[in-house]
């Protein structure tokens, strides 16, 4: 959101002369100028009361009922098929250092969206997107545990001081002491309102709105000063969004702070796992990959007759530097035809469980179809990934929203039988249909409520594309590919595949490890404006001991300032 110089205005040019109601002794009024909405206390004295009248402030602030007829692409589960355009949008700020700090995010997020759990407040809320995650150092009291820190925007009919005592109520059901904990200190689950912004205009326009009560201070006052906010919120709202008092857009205020606090190395993207683990963004994952299969292109039948063999090398892999291993019991090679969901299950639940008794790795499964997911998930495994993007099997985007784990999205055409023959793109660009396909799979899995900070792309190398496609997609991702999906977290699989092959002659898929490492990290480093866009990638390979060392180097080397 852009708001030109004539809508803003300083709260300090407000006069107290304004009409007001006046309740309980205390005066409050709306004041709005140039479509900018000013609330403000004119008793510093008087607190919220519980019975505070919410009601009181929507007459004077409203002025009509009408609402707009926005695409809101993304709701709460329990109300997303029907869903209408709320009076307000809302970004606020979510952080956790105790506990399972995602889980207190979650619930506190479905706490705020479920109208059952404080039946007493005038209005619903429902979530409409998600930052990323990051993981932060404390500020302002050092001695206490690391923070999870991201980003939501919700839709909302609670006025701003309905909604801060709805959010206060979700803290303390959470287990935050807000009469007796330290300023600052160790919290399960902290919850700031950062804007408001009135979007009931007919004319589709867009109201920040500004509150000074001694409860309440929108915009955030603080936020600022603060990286482990400004880069959620970045992320959230876009670099353009704009601060209504400061009159400096987001991205101007975090590349301020960023001058003058130093390199935010501490603010760390990271990917939430079950049991409060996390996937971390600091250094380039490699993905081990283990062929449950008789008949995967390259390594079939060499790891699907013995339990014990899967579990073995699935260990020897973590010992090279996989952060994940993902396992799958269906071939998705060209040509290959759909197995039994039944016989997927057999072939992998066996290992995950048996591993899952030795390691903690992380373990993804790679399957087209909900139920192997789901009994995978349930067997121990922590992500989901799919060839197909959730698109194959209509159950799959609600099973991995109910099981909330990350979802790996790929994009492919057609089905393993049928994709190769589906390789021709609009004027022959392959990467805007990727890239613009991705952003729609994206958007259906946040809509099912996989929201964005558990999200992961995959171009699909290999799958529905030719050689020339392919290596256009590998030469834009570390420029137009990863700008255009706004940050999503990548993952590249060329690992011995067939175009390899075609390039160095080399007709053993096995053989191919070398040129696969290269075609990896040229793509990674290749027209990359900065090394931190070198971040948030996951490798998935064969050859996990090469794959790791050379993205030891190229880390190294992208770290240097």
């Amino acid at each position: 959101m852009s708001v030109s110089s004539s809508y803003r205005i300083s709260i300090k040019s407000i006069s107290r002369s304004l009409d007001c109601a006046t309740f309980g002794g205390a005066s409050r009024g709306i004041f709005a100028h140039n479509r900018v909405s000013f609330f403000y206390h004119t008793d510093c004295n008087t607190k919220i009361a519980p019975n505070y009248s919410c009601h009181t402030w929507e007459k004077i602030s409203r002025g009509g009922d009408s609402t707009i007829a926005r695409n809101s692409s993304s709701a709460s589960n329990n109300d997303r098929k029907s869903a209408r355009t709320m009076r307000y949008r809302v970004l606020l700020a979510v952080g956790s250092n105790l506990g399972d700090r995602f889980q207190n995010i979650a619930k506190a997020i479905d706490m705020l969206c479920d109208p059952s759990f404080d039946e007493s407040s005038d209005g619903s809320s429902r979530l409409i997107r998600t930052s990323f995650l990051h993981s932060t150092s404390p500020m302002y009291v050092s001695d206490q545990p690391p923070f999870l820190n991201g980003a939501v925007e919700i839709q909302t009919d609670l006025t701003p001081l309905c909604l801060l005592r709805r959010l206060k109520k979700i803290e303390r059901h959470l287990g935050r002491d807000l009469e007796n904990g330290i300023r600052n200190g160790p919290r399960p689950i902290d919850l700031d309102i950062l804007f408001y912004d009135d979007i009931s205009s007919t004319e589709g326009e867009e109201s920040p709105i500004i509150v000074d009560d001694p409860d309440l201070i929108i915009p955030h006052p603080l936020m600022q000063e603060r990286s482990f906010v400004l880069t959620p919120l970045k992320e959230l709202a876009g670099d353009q969004y704009t601060h209504p008092t400061l009159n400096l857009s987001i991205g101007n205020l975090l590349d301020r702070l960023r001058a003058t606090a130093g390199n935010d190395d501490d603010c760390i993207r990271v990917l939430p796992l079950p049991r409060g683990r996390f996937l971390w963004f600091n250094e380039t994952i490699v993905m081990g990959i283990l062929n449950l299969t008789p008949d995967s292109f390259s390594d079939g039948g060499k790891w699907n007759e013995s339990v014990d063999a899967a579990v073995e090398h699935s260990l020897q892999m973590t010992s090279q530097g996989a952060g994940i291993i993902d396992m799958g019991g269906e071939s998705t090679r060209p040509g290959a035809k759909e197995i039994a969901v039944e016989q997927q299950i057999q072939r992998t639940i066996p290992v995950i469980k048996k591993l899952r008794q030795v390691s903690d790795v992380p373990i993804s499964i790679d399957t087209r179809h909900a139920d192997v997911a789901r009994a995978a998930i349930e067997a121990g495994a922590d992500i989901v990934n799919d060839v197909s993007g959730g698109r194959f099997d209509p159950k799959m985007l609600s099973t991995v929203s109910e099981l909330r784990v990350p979802m790996i999205l790929m994009h492919m055409r057609g089905t393993p039988e049928s994709m190769q023959s589906m390789t021709e793109y609009e004027n022959g660009d392959v990467s805007a249909a990727v890239i613009n396909s991705l952003l729609n799979t994206s958007n259906q899995a946040e809509e099912a409520g996989i929201h964005r900070w558990v999200q992961v792309v995959d171009p699909g190398i290999g799958f529905a594309k030719d050689q020339n496609g392919n290596l256009k997609l590998l030469k834009q991702t570390a420029t137009t590919m990863r700008e255009q999906l706004r940050g999503l977290p990548l993952l590249l699989g060329t690992s011995r595949k067939g175009f390899i092959g075609k390039i160095t002659g080399e007709a053993n898929a096995a053989e191919r490890d070398f040129a696969s490492v290269a075609s990896c990290i040229v793509a990674l480093c290749l027209g990359s404006p900065s090394p931190s866009d070198l971040g948030c990638n996951i490798l998935r390979v064969h050859n996990v001991k090469g794959t790791k060392q050379a993205t030891l180097i190229m880390d190294a080397i992208s770290k240097v300032r």
